[in-house]
């Protein structure tokens, strides 16, 4: 669509605060429709109410005429003693009751019952002494009476939403005003009906001699007054909506704010700036959590980078070296005398300088993919014991010509053994005694030693060499790293950073313990094995 083009829109504290005003809308106009529903159904209860009483009080003045007053309270047929009942029925068989009404005089409880038979209505009364009283009445005298009630009604509702109707069973009859023309329609009963478009709410009261008594209201106040209540509320909900939309624009500006500074960090590390990091603003758990989690990322690639840029530079300068001396040798043997015997001697010191840059390289890719775990782990159940002997025999004879005593260490009463891989158990240990033997002087000492603590094996090699500077510590296992004191010495730096991958790759740690002029002891301390194996 073409909104989605614009930039505005597609953003999310936009998107944000659009779905936001629509779930606020969608249920301000569910709630309004419940409650205008409500309402209406109230004001409807109301009406009928008042219609139910009205016929009610009609239908009393058409039994009773003036003299309702005289009879005391209207009552319903349960309350009215059986015996009353019983008396009535039976002094005039066939009696429909009608009515029933309470007066009292003294203490003294008298009932006066209206029912009819046919179309003849009766009027009963059973006397203190026993005797019961009846007499045939002639409703249609009291009619003149109803219209004066239905005026008076008329007087005290108003005549403009309500109206009063009697009509007798040969068609004639009276009603208060014209409101409603019609007079047909529903029998019996409370109905809803629409004339000229205009609807009213009707009762009718069928009577027992066939007239009927009808009372209806004009819903349209009700209609008007819902009208007016759904005017306010739109009106509302636009200034609502109007200061909502500002609301929630900001609110979605402020929580998504964190994610447009890790967004635009992104860009600007992208764009060569690694040191950049987003500044932590507490605005919500989530977005601190991806604030902290970006930084660390950050931190890490410009970690990477820089250890790339510093290996390059190493690797290129490890490279440099064996290639500018091919480079010379080349050269002094073509400006010399052109015998073979020169060539063979430059052609002998080329392969030694390539074997020695295909070591390197090896060296490399090996501690990468032991890093990475591209080459896995070949474990095999381990004598760690008889692997600290045999190292302990093949460097013994290097020890010697170095003239540095080299003694080994291990328990003679059990056998340590572990799950790993032989081979490189074999190149980590090896590592550490030749770095060991390579910085200690002659006349000194180097310890290869194997032990348990606390359940897990250990393999430590101690010096007595030239020790390592605490500035040193933490960079020693790092790829082509050299101190000062080894920049004299054979070795490209890579011995150490071998024996922490192939440590990772084991899950073993690695403690150093040393201090420069005392010597250094390195000891790799591999994880708890099950019992069985350390039997």
């Amino acid at each position: 669509m073409f909104w989605s083009r614009i930039r505005l829109f597609s953003k999310l504290r936009f998107k944000a605060a659009f779905w936001f005003l629509i779930l606020f809308a969608a249920s301000s106009v569910l709630l309004f429709f419940l409650v205008s529903r409500y309402v209406a159904n109230d004001m409807l209860r109301i009406t009928d109410w008042l219609l139910e009483s009205t016929v009610r009080d009609f239908t009393a003045s058409y039994l009773t005429g003036k003299n309702t007053a005289r009879y005391g309270q209207q009552v319903p047929f349960p309350e009215v003693p059986k015996l009353d009942l019983a008396a009535f029925q039976a002094h005039l068989p066939g009696i429909e009751l009608l009515a029933a009404y309470r007066s009292k005089l003294e203490d003294l409880e008298f009932y006066t019952l209206f029912g009819s038979r046919g179309k003849e209505l009766y009027e009963f009364r059973l006397g203190s002494d026993g005797r019961a009283y009846s007499r045939l009445l002639h409703p249609e005298q009291n009619l003149p009476f109803l219209r004066k009630e239905f005026e008076d009604k008329l007087q005290s509702f108003g005549s403009d939403n309500i109206y009063f109707r009697f009509r007798a069973p040969d068609g004639s009859g009276f009603e208060s005003n014209e409101l409603r023309k019609g007079g047909g329609g529903a029998g019996s009963g409370l109905s809803t009906i629409t004339e000229d478009g205009r609807k009213f709410r009707v009762m009718k009261q069928p009577l027992f001699d066939g007239s009927v008594i009808e009372a209806g209201s004009s819903l349209q106040g009700i209609d008007e007054r819902l009208t007016a209540y759904t005017r306010i509320f739109l009106l509302f909900l636009a200034g609502v909506l109007l200061f909502g939309t500002a609301a929630g624009y900001l609110i979605a500006w402020k929580l998504t704010s964190g994610i447009e500074r890790v967004s635009d960090a992104a860009r600007r590390i992208a764009d060569g700036d690694l040191s950049l990091r987003v500044k932590l603003c507490h605005e919500a758990d989530e977005v601190d959590q991806l604030v902290n989690a970006f930084n660390a990322m950050s931190e890490n690639n410009e970690a990477l980078v820089t250890e790339l840029r510093t290996v390059t530079d190493d690797i290129a300068h490890d490279l440099r070296t064996p290639l500018t001396r091919m480079r010379g040798l080349a050269e002094v043997t073509a400006a010399g005398k052109p015998d073979i015997e020169s060539f063979r001697e430059m052609c002998g010191a080329v392969a030694e300088e390539c074997d020695s840059m295909v070591q390197l390289i090896n060296e490399m890719l090996e501690i990468t993919r032991t890093e990475s775990s591209i080459n896995r782990l070949e474990r095999t159940e381990l004598s760690l014991t008889e692997l600290v002997r045999q190292a302990g025999t093949l460097f013994s004879e290097l020890a010697e010509d170095r003239k540095i005593r080299l003694e080994t260490k291990f328990p003679a009463d059990h056998e340590i053994k572990i799950r790993a891989d032989k081979l490189k158990i074999q190149r980590l240990v090896a590592n550490l005694l030749d770095n060991a033997l390579k910085f200690t002087p002659a006349g000194g000492m180097v310890t290869l030693s194997l032990s348990k603590r606390d359940g897990a094996a250990v393999i430590a090699v101690r010096d007595s060499g030239c020790g390592i500077a605490p500035e040193d510590a933490e960079k020693i296992f790092k790829r082509f790293y050299r101190c000062d004191a080894s920049r004299t010495l054979p070795g490209n730096g890579l011995g150490l950073a071998m024996v922490q991958a192939i440590a990772n790759a084991h899950r073993a740690r690695i403690e150093l313990e040393s201090s420069p002029g005392k010597g250094s002891c390195f000891s790799v301390i591999f994880p708890p094995e099950p019992e069985e194996i350390n039997s």
